[in-house]
């Protein structure tokens, strides 16, 4: 796949949440594009804090779609398909707009810290650092619940150390490291599942079981494929997320490679081939747009429907109206790491019947709707989520006697 190009734009300072990462102040400097120099803002000026409430809605709708394919009715392992089929969009793709919000959270961090600021990227760095480590934690004691769920913050936490070394390059370098991701990752990972299980399908993986091994290359999400998206996202936070043309540009680009990329694929599912496709045959997963596939052409499609979705969730937002509208959404996004902790809870309270078979959607939008609720009426009175409160004041306690 070509590297995707989005529309120019001046970089937008705002802040974002992310699991792991606190809201970034709004910036002094800011990243310039590729190759060039940060500008830094005057001495002693004070820029006010503000929020992106599309990416925070966005951010909502990955977390709620993890919640729809976790405990919809659509899915049942007693019939193992999919039955009431609209709720199959969320598979897999609610998890890939998650990991793609987070590399655009990790750009709008990074843009409060200049480009030759050395000592201010260490800090940065080490901070993240800490707070992906909790997030190793976290996920640890999340997976101790025993639900059939497979925890996405260990993978996060892998995602983002990952990304510490690549912050500072320029959109072409992350374009063309997430397009190695896309085309060779997927060779990698199904040839390295077969040596080590015999299959290409996901496994998972416990913390405790090989977090490199399980995490890189083994587990639902793997990082070796899953760090296309962060490095996206990277590019996209860059951009000028307030410009309405941006926004549209995102969601045009967006329909475009998820059409091709889905279309490509069901064409070469359905055509003439020598035997039946087999998605158990790595070859064929190859090209596969099955949900957690990670094949190239399911990336591509994934990383389409993601920048669709914060188009469009941009464009809603940067209508007063539509603001208002979706401000209990953008609270939910805005503790995104709470909110999925507690899902988790309250999964691991009502059983592995309630995921594996569903008897009605009753304690699906029961959850969701106490999400949204719970979410917008701590917002409304403390702020900030009380996982993302703890994980910055840690991160910054942890990094206090570093020099910047």
């Amino acid at each position: 796949m070509s590297a995707p190009q989005f529309p120019p734009g001046t970089p937008l300072p705002a802040t974002a949440s992310v699991p792991g990462v606190a809201p970034a102040p709004t910036p002094g400097s800011a990243p310039g594009p590729a190759g060039s120099p940060a500008t830094s803002a005057l001495p002693g000026r004070v820029e006010p804090r503000r929020r992106l409430g599309g990416v925070d809605v966005a951010r909502s709708i990955a977390v709620l779609g993890m919640l729809v394919a976790h405990l919809g009715t659509g899915h049942d392992a007693r019939g193992g398909g999919w039955g009431e089929q609209w709720m199959w969009i969320f598979d897999g793709r609610s998890s890939a707009l998650f990991a793609t919000l987070a590399g655009v959270s990790l750009a709008l961090l990074s843009r409060s810290t200049a480009r030759e600021d050395r000592p201010g990227w260490r800090v940065l760095r080490a901070r993240i650092a800490v707070r992906s480590l909790l997030l190793l934690g976290l996920g640890l004691v999340l997976q101790l619940l025993g639900t059939p769920v497979v925890v996405i913050l260990t993978i996060y936490a892998v995602l983002f150390l990952l990304a510490l070394p690549l912050l500072r390059l320029g959109n072409g370098w992350l374009l063309g490291l997430a397009a190695l991701a896309i085309t060779l990752g997927p060779v990698v990972v199904h040839g390295l599942r077969q040596s080590f299980t015999g299959g290409v399908q996901p496994t998972v993986i416990y913390l405790w079981e090989g977090p490199v091994v399980g995490e890189l290359v083994l587990g639902y999400y793997p990082a070796i494929v899953w760090m296309a998206y962060v490095l996206v996202g990277i590019v996209v936070g860059r951009g000028a997320l307030a410009s309405r043309r941006y926004a549209a540009g995102l969601v045009g680009v967006g329909v475009v490679l998820a059409a091709s990329a889905y279309g490509l694929g069901a064409a070469l599912a359905s055509g003439e081939r020598s035997g039946p496709f087999d998605p158990l045959f790595w070859p064929d997963v190859l090209v596969s747009i099955e949900p957690h596939s990670d094949s190239g052409l399911e990336v591509t499609g994934n990383i389409g429907v993601a920048l669709a979705v914060i188009g469009v969730c941009l464009l809603a937002t940067s209508i007063r109206a539509g603001d208002l509208a979706l401000a209990p959404l953008a609270a939910l996004g805005s503790m995104s790491l709470t909110i999925y902790s507690i899902q988790l809870v309250v999964i691991a309270i009502l059983g592995e019947n309630a995921v594996y078979y569903p008897e009605s959607n009753v304690p699906l939008v029961a959850l969701a709707a106490a999400s949204i609720a719970f979410a917008w009426a701590w917002r409304l009175t403390l702020g900030q989520g009380p996982l993302e409160r703890l994980l910055k004041l840690t991160s910054v306690a942890a990094t206090r006697g570093m020099t910047r």
